[in-house]
């Protein structure tokens, strides 16, 4: 039979185990309830970095969308004079100096501009094209050479269609040779085979813009314009108005 001190000594022994057990299940709580938090903390990070690249890609396809419509408009216009066959704008000229127009810090440029071809000392119709990436220059009898280890071209640049509403005569032809900054491959509809075409590079004016742009050289005989200047040539420096035509006069050889 336990003596009395010895059921004290028993009872004391019990308590004890009681608050050890006590105590690892409140630790073992607050371990459970700090990674509960821990976890809340890292999903609540990923959800805000998923949230952000969302908002930037939903930015990014909102701008593409505006630029898809911009580029929509300018080629329902085009297709809209197409086919209402509109003549020719009538340039006139006028003997004072004409500011370039400027929005936004940029210059204006019309649908359909003159530009002067330093390399051929002249005017030539251009057509300004928000629909082409790079420009293009009419050019035939492109003939290919070496010079100091690089290869060159010559060509001839003409536009024989004369303007008959201001009686003016055709242009010369102008033979310019410059050294070829790369080659392109052009698939034309009618030939199953890639072109290859060279990709100079020519100082024009139109109005106070004075570049030096890359242009496609092609036979553009039969278009309406022998220059084309695509978005390479005006993009952060001017924007185009496709309802205006000729804005800037020509360029005057004696202004050089």
């Amino acid at each position: 039979m336990l003596t009395r001190s010895g059921l004290l000594i028993l009872f004391s022994a019990v308590l004890s185990g009681c608050s050890l057990t006590s105590q690892e299940q409140h630790q073992q709580t607050l371990d459970a309830i700090n990674n509960i938090e821990t976890n809340l903390k890292t999903d609540y990070v990923a959800l805000n970095d998923n949230l952000s690249t969302q908002q930037s890609r939903i930015a990014t396809l909102e701008q593409q969308v505006a630029d898809m419509s911009d580029t929509l408009k300018v080629v329902s216009n085009t297709q809209a004079r197409q086919v209402a066959n509109e003549p020719e704008p009538k340039v006139v000229y006028v003997d004072r100096e004409i500011p370039v127009p400027q929005a936004q810090n940029k210059a204006i440029l019309g649908e359909t501009e003159w530009v002067w071809i330093d390399a051929a000392n002249s005017n030539y119709k251009a057509r300004v094209d928000t629909g082409a990436t790079t420009s293009s220059l009419n050019a035939t009898d492109i003939q290919e050479f070496e010079r100091d280890g690089k290869t060159w071209v010559s060509f001839k640049l003409a536009h024989t269609e004369p303007n008959k509403e201001n009686n003016e005569a055709a242009l010369p032809v102008a033979t310019i040779e410059a050294p070829v900054r790369r080659w392109v491959k052009i698939r034309q509809a009618s030939a199953e085979e890639l072109e290859r075409r060279p990709v100079v590079e020519l100082r024009i004016r139109l109005g106070e813009l004075h570049e030096k742009t890359q242009f496609t050289l092609a036979d553009r005989s039969q278009m309406e314009f022998p220059v084309l200047l695509g978005r390479e040539f005006f993009k952060d420096i001017a924007v185009v108005d496709v309802s205006q035509s000729y804005i800037h006069p020509k360029f005057a050889a004696e202004q050089k």
